[in-house]
Parts: C-alpha cells; sequence; structure tokens
C-alpha cells in the first residue's frame, strides 16, 4: 500500500493558510495577500490557470470574513419571528443552577435562519437572514429533529460562541415541515448507534461518539479538560485522521476481495458520501471527503496520484463553496493533518516496520496515520490554545495504536446496531478497550506535575511550534536517509531546537505564583476559586468553582494538599460544582456554608459531598481565626433578602486580613445586598477586592468607592455567554481609582502584599 507524494504544490497549502491565519488574526491581511503573490511568481517561472486560481480564491477566502455581510446587526431583546432549519441533534442539558438563576432542564438545536421578522416595534425589519442560530427550546415534539423546518418565535439575545452571532429563546414555534424520509433515516442510524455506546463502560461512553460521529453532547467538562492538558484533544471529536484510516481499511478489504481499481474506487466514494451524511457538515469532513472524492477521481481517469495537489484543490473548491471555511479553526486543523498524512505517513511506516519486522504493513500505515497527524496539527494547536504540554508527545505515542482499532471498531458497531445489535455490543465492546485506553492516557497525564510550555496565542505560537516540528522532522527524514553521517547538518539542527526550547521555556511565568502570594484567584472558567495563605501556611480556600480539575490544577502548582477552611458563598454551580474532584484529591478540615440553603438541589448534592466532614454555617458579624488569618463575616444577616437572586444576595462576603493585607470577598452579590452592606458596616480601605459576580451588569454604584480598594480582580470565562464582565462595571471600578484584572484576559493571578504597602502581582498568563 503506497501513498504516492507530489510536493510541487506544497507552496499552496502553506501560502493559502497562512493567509487565513492571518486573516482570523484580522490584522496584515493586504499584505499576506501581496506575499503570495510575490512569493507564487518566485515559485513558479511561469503563471498557469490554476495558478492565477489559487490567488483568486486566496483574495476570496482572505476578504470573505471583513465583509461578513451575511450576518446583519439584531438588537438583543426585540421579538422576531424566524423560519429556521434545524442542522444539529437536540441537546439536552440537565437542570442545575448556574449564575443568577435556575437553569431547568433545557432543550437546543442549532439552526440555520432563513428569513426574519422583527415585531413589537416602531420600524420592524423583514429581512432574509441566512446564518446559524442557537435555538432554545422549552418543551418540544419529537418531531423535532435534524432536517425540520420551524417557525418560532421569541427574543434575541447575543450568543458569540463558535461562530453563532445569536441565540434566541423561544417562546412559541410550530413545525412547518418535518423532517424528509432521507433525513430521518439518517437521524436513525445516528440514535442507534449512540444507544448502543450508551450501555459501554467508562470514557467509551463520552469518546466514542465524537470519534466515530462528531457527537460530542455527552462528553463531560472534566474528561475534555484532561484531554486538552494531556495533549489528547483532537481524538475528542471525528476528524480527517478518521476517515482516512477508515478509507485505508476499505480499500485494503478491497484489495483483499480481488477489487478492480474502479470498484476500488467507486467503494471508496461511496464510503465517502455515507461518511459525510452520518457525521454531516463539520468543516473536517467537508475537506476530508471532497480531498478524497478528487483523489479517487483522479484514479478513475488514470491520472497520477498527487496527494498535495488533491489537497490544494479541495482547499480551494471548499473555499469556493464556502469561504468562511478559511477562518474555521476545525478546517484548518483537518487540513493540516491531512498535508501530514501526505508528507510523513510513508517514512513513520517504513521506521515502523523497521523497528517491528513482523508487524502487517497495513497495521504500520494505520498507526503511521495517526502518528502523523497529531505531529503536523501541533503548531496549530499550540497558536490556538497558547501552550504545548510535554506529555503530549509520551500520550500521543501511546495513543497512537489504538487510534486506528478505535476508528474501524467504532464503524463496525455503527453499521450493525442498525442491524444486528448483539453483533454491534460486541464490537462497541472491543471498541471500548481502546477508547478506555485513551481516556486513562488523558487522565494520567492530565494528573502528573504540569510540563507546559506557554507561547504566544495566534500567529506567532503556531509559527514557533510549527517551526521547531519543522526542524524535527526535517532532522528524523535526515537520520532515516544518511543513518547519521552528516553530523554537521545533525548538530546545527539539534542546536536550533533546543534553542528554540530554552527561548518558548523562558517565557513561561518563572514569577508564578511569587513566593510570598497571600491570595490566589484561579482561573476556573465561568466560576470562582480563590486560594489565600498564611506565613504559617494555613491555607483558607473560598469557592472551588464549576471544574473540579481546573481548580486542582490551581491548587498543585500552589503547593496545596490540606485546606485547613473552604468557604462555599453559595450554592450555584459555578461555585460548588468542583467539589467532589477538589475534596477526591485535597484533605478538607473544615467547610463554612451560608445559611440560605438555596437552591436545594446543589444543597442536597453539596451536603451528600461534605458527609464525614465538619461543616458550619457563618453569618454577618462572625469572626473565624486561622492562623495569621482574621475572616470577618459581613454579609449575609439572618434577615433574608427577597430581592433579586436570593442563592446570589445570600452569598458569604468576607473581609479577609493577613498581618497588613486585606481582601474583601464578595461572592455574587447584587445590588440589593450591596447597598445593605454599605448601611451595615464601615470598613477600612481593602488592598483588593474581588469584584462581585464576575463583573456582571447588575452592581450598586457606589459599592467600588465604598471598599476604596487599590486593585479589583474579576473571575470569569473566556467567550461565556453572560456577557461577563459588562463594560459598565469595568468603567465603574476603573473611575473608582482602581487597576481591574481579569481571568479570560490574563489567567490565575498572585497577590502578594509586602512589608511597605506595595502590591505584587503575578499572572499566569
Amino acid at each position: 500500500m503506497r501513498l504516492d507524494i507530489d510536493a510541487r504544490f506544497l507552496p499552496f497549502a502553506i501560502i493559502i493558510w497562512a493567509v487565513s491565519l492571518l486573516t482570523i488574526t484580522g490584522k496584515y491581511v493586504l499584505i499576506a495577500l501581496l506575499v503570495v503573490v510575490f512569493l507564487i511568481s518566485i515559485y513558479f517561472k511561469k503563471f498557469k490557470f490554476i495558478h492565477l486560481f489559487v490567488i483568486l480564491v486566496t483574495f476570496l477566502s482572505a476578504f470573505s470574513r471583513t465583509t461578513n455581510t451575511q450576518i446583519p446587526n439584531l438588537t438583543p431583546g426585540i421579538p422576531v419571528i424566524m423560519e429556521v432549519k434545524v442542522i444539529s441533534d437536540l441537546s439536552k442539558k440537565v437542570g442545575r443552577n448556574i449564575g443568577i438563576y435556575r437553569e431547568e432542564e433545557s432543550n437546543f438545536v442549532i439552526a440555520k435562519s432563513i428569513r426574519l421578522e422583527e415585531v413589537g416595534i416602531e420600524d420592524p425589519r423583514r429581512i432574509n437572514y441566512k446564518s446559524k442560530i442557537k435555538i432554545e427550546l422549552g418543551k418540544f415534539s419529537d418531531k423535532v429533529e435534524f432536517g425540520t423546518k420551524l417557525t418560532v418565535k421569541g427574543k434575541i439575545s447575543a450568543y458569540n460562541f463558535q461562530n453563532i452571532a445569536y441565540s434566541l429563546k423561544v417562546e412559541e414555534y410550530s413545525i412547518l415541515k418535518e423532517a424528509n424520509l432521507f433525513d430521518k433515516a439518517i437521524n436513525k442510524v445516528r440514535s442507534n448507534f449512540l444507544a448502543t455506546t450508551s450501555s459501554l463502560s467508562g470514557d467509551t461512553r463520552e469518546l466514542l461518539p465524537g470519534l466515530i460521529l462528531g457527537d460530542t453532547r455527552n462528553q463531560s467538562l472534566s474528561l475534555s479538560q484532561d484531554m486538552k492538558n494531556s495533549g489528547l484533544t483532537h481524538l475528542t471529536a471525528v476528524s480527517g485522521g478518521n476517515i482516512a484510516i477508515l478509507l485505508l481499511a476499505i480499500i485494503w478489504l478491497c484489495q483483499k476481495s480481488k477489487f478492480t481499481i474502479r470498484k476500488q474506487i467507486m467503494t471508496g466514494l461511496v464510503v465517502l458520501i455515507i461518511f459525510a451524511l452520518l457525521v454531516r457538515t463539520e468543516p473536517s469532513v467537508v475537506r476530508a471527503s471532497l480531498m478524497g472524492a478528487i483523489s479517487l477521481l483522479g484514479l478513475f481517469t488514470g491520472t497520477r496520484r498527487h496527494g498535495i495537489s488533491a489537497l490544494v484543490a479541495t482547499i480551494c473548491v471548499a473555499l469556493l463553496l464556502d469561504p468562511n471555511l478559511a477562518v474555521s479553526w476545525g478546517f484548518c486543523l483537518s487540513v493540516f493533518a491531512t498535508a501530514g498524512l501526505l508528507v510523513f505517513t510513508r517514512t513513520f511506516a517504513n521506521r515502523i516496520s523497521d523497528f517491528v519486522p513482523r508487524i502487517p504493513e497495513s497495521l504500520s500505515v494505520l498507526i503511521a496515520v495517526a502518528l502523523s497527524a497529531q505531529i503536523s496539527t501541533a503548531g496549530l494547536i499550540a497558536g490556538f490554545s497558547g501552550q504545548i504540554t510535554l506529555w503530549s508527545i509520551p500520550a500521543n505515542l501511546l495513543a497512537s495504536p489504538a487510534i486506528p482499532f478505535v476508528t474501524i471498531l467504532g464503524y463496525l458497531s455503527l453499521v450493525f446496531s442498525n442491524f444486528y445489535t448483539p453483533i454491534a455490543y460486541i464490537f462497541g465492546y472491543l471498541a471500548s478497550i481502546f477508547a478506555n485506553w485513551i481516556g486513562f492516557l488523558a487522565h494520567y497525564f492530565a494528573s502528573q506535575e504540569s510540563s507546559i510550555i506557554h507561547v504566544p496565542k495566534g500567529i506567532i505560537g503556531f509559527l514557533l511550534i510549527s517551526f521547531i516540528m519543522a526542524l524535527s522532522a526535517s532532522l528524523f527524514f535526515l537520520i532515516a536517509k544518511t543513518k547519521i553521517e552528516h553530523k554537521r547538518t545533525l548538530s546545527i539542527s539539534l542546536f536550533l531546537i533546543l534553542i528554540c526550547l530554552v527561548v518558548l521555556k523562558t517565557k513561561e511565568p518563572k514569577n508564578w505564583p511569587i513566593s510570598n502570594w497571600q491570595f490566589v484567584m484561579c482561573d476556573v472558567g465561568q466560576g470562582d476559586g480563590l486560594v489565600l495563605r498564611d506565613s504559617t501556611g494555613k491555607v483558607l480556600v473560598v469557592d472551588v468553582g464549576p471544574n473540579g480539575q481546573l481548580m486542582n490544577d490551581c491548587l498543585k502548582k500552589l503547593g496545596v494538599k490540606t485546606i485547613d477552611v473552604l468557604m462555599l458563598t453559595h450554592f450555584h454551580a459555578d461555585h460548588v460544582e468542583g467539589l467532589e474532584l477538589v475534596k477526591n484529591r485535597h484533605k478538607i478540615e473544615k467547610v463554612y456554608l451560608t445559611w440560605v440553603e438555596d437552591p436545594i438541589y446543589e444543597v442536597e448534592r453539596t451536603r451528600a459531598l461534605l458527609i464525614g466532614i465538619q461543616t458550619s454555617h457563618i453569618a454577618s458579624g462572625e469572626v473565624i481565626s486561622l492562623g495569621e488569618m482574621k475572616i470577618k463575616c459581613l454579609w449575609p444577616t439572618r434577615i433574608k433578602l427577597n430581592l433579586g437572586s436570593i442563592p446570589n444576595n445570600a452569598s458569604l462576603v468576607n473581609l479577609v486580613t493577613i498581618k497588613n493585607a486585606s481582601f474583601l470577598l464578595t461572592g455574587d452579590i447584587e445590588p440589593p445586598a450591596q447597598e445593605a452592606i454599605q448601611k451595615l458596616w464601615k470598613i477600612p480601605q481593602v488592598d483588593v477586592v474581588k469584584v462581585p459576580h464576575h463583573g456582571s451588569k447588575f452592581q450598586d454604584a457606589n459599592f467600588p468607592k465604598w471598599t476604596r480598594a487599590r486593585l479589583a480582580l474579576i473571575s470569569v470565562g473566556q467567550e461565556n455567554s453572560y456577557g461577563h464582565p459588562a463594560k459598565l462595571t469595568l468603567d465603574l471600578y476603573r473611575d473608582s481609582g482602581m487597576q481591574v484584572l481579569s481571568t479570560d484576559e490574563v489567567g490565575s493571578i498572585a497577590i502578594g502584599i509586602s512589608a511597605d504597602d506595595s502590591i505584587q502581582v503575578s499572572t499566569k498568563d
């Protein structure tokens, strides 16, 4: 089984995606386009139609993002009537308490809007609005599925997540047209497979639907975070690597069955079409399907198989069909993975065969495919996340042999789940052995001492890591070809790689946390997780965030093993949901809770987790001593407020002093509680105030001046759907003379107050 490679068109792929990445940043687009023309004119002495075609597509794709004509400005809060077509499966969320409200069991779909009419205003608009939108449903009919056309009425709100600008909370809806028979059949195939995987054990229930169908609805936040921290995040959803493995397996079976080239091509095309229909319109599927089709059609017409040429042609066709793919992270990642498959697979397969002489060639190619895709995407992952982890190397090496087995067995389970479920369960069980191995690796390496190297996000981080990977790949090829005869070249390559790693390591925030830290606001996403420590080593933790893994990572970095006092300000999930994982890894001596036990759902869950730990209520006026720390509770009083959100306004508010340092910790209190606290207490100027409720717009205008703090900190998640922190709140605290820092911009924040009252600040990012 050979992979013929024509590298003459490699500059096309590099040039187009360099422009695309620059377009994502919104900078230097015109300069990049001029560079494209210049480089092509140097590389190719004579222009041909294909060269001009690539330049044209590059221009179109680069400017498609800046024009953005397909998304009109809509006014949040305005009632609208929309005609939409459902383009996703129905997602369900178990009821829990987040932020200021109780989130009951919710249902939503992603839909493609067709028409929109504003209602209830003086000058309503009727426009053809064609874009993705999140549709939040209450009660729904079983007939709402992929392919259904709906008329929905509700209020528009900003969403801004994964290229979806708006969401609509439905007040009422009607079904215009049910899904057609073909869509219903595809939906049934998917649901049968999901029913099969739901009975499997371990992480397979979460990983297998994503790897086979791209369905990540059931993946937990903790698993996703562990996959990211271990460098295995690319295995959480279907990609071009999966279809490459599938096609290789199909072609191998065709060859064993003595199929002619024409039959192999037709079989491969049929598999591609079925694959794309089942996985739907994910960017990686669009790219992989198009590239596979072009390659197979090239075989059918008798031309040479030029993989890179097929990839470049696929990029051009895909961008013409949907120019917005040029700025799609998934599409970009998938293209680089495919380029890696074409460039590295044969060499890796040969090296594997040399190392394990008796390994079947088909198996060595499958393993090489997985390795090639992972190595080729390292730069993009680093540029997107702003970090690389050295654990990703052994994690990916150990996971790679399992990927082909998960893919092939998973697709066999998918097929038989629609014909004969007992066999589907057998294949599903076999796939679970390898999927659980991937999950085990993710959990194991994520729990190890961090060896993360931070890089600048965006194009700079991408170029840095890509340069290192290019050097490493060149070195690998050189060793494989010359058997280390050119020692000078090898020495220079090794030296350059070493220099790059040293430079990157020096970018690490070596002063984080500072040695004399007293207060740390951990970056736990959209939630709170605070840590305080005195010189005797006593530790106070206030809230544990929505993700216990993130909180544990922060505590591990701080060297915290025992939590002397844990305070849970209130019972919303973004403050208490991480408790289970934190409790499993740390000894907790005592817990203090607000006396207002609301909402009851999270109260019962939290109480169950705290069995066996000394637990007490605390209310306004009580003082606790912990080593050198004095913890004075300012709120809540025993008089229950009935204004606003009761759980938020019942948050514990504590003034913590450590020698000369003072920290005001405010939970999620809203204006009614903020106003009441000001009337109840007069406090000295504090050094640091935690801005209430993640910097939401619900703030009392006088509260910042009442604190007279020198530094304001906001614990908030990136790109959250709540609009936190609000610009109004940021201006309010800045106008009060404070410097404002937030975790969504700088990561975890460590504070130390020196004897001369100077504030030392170090941030993680």
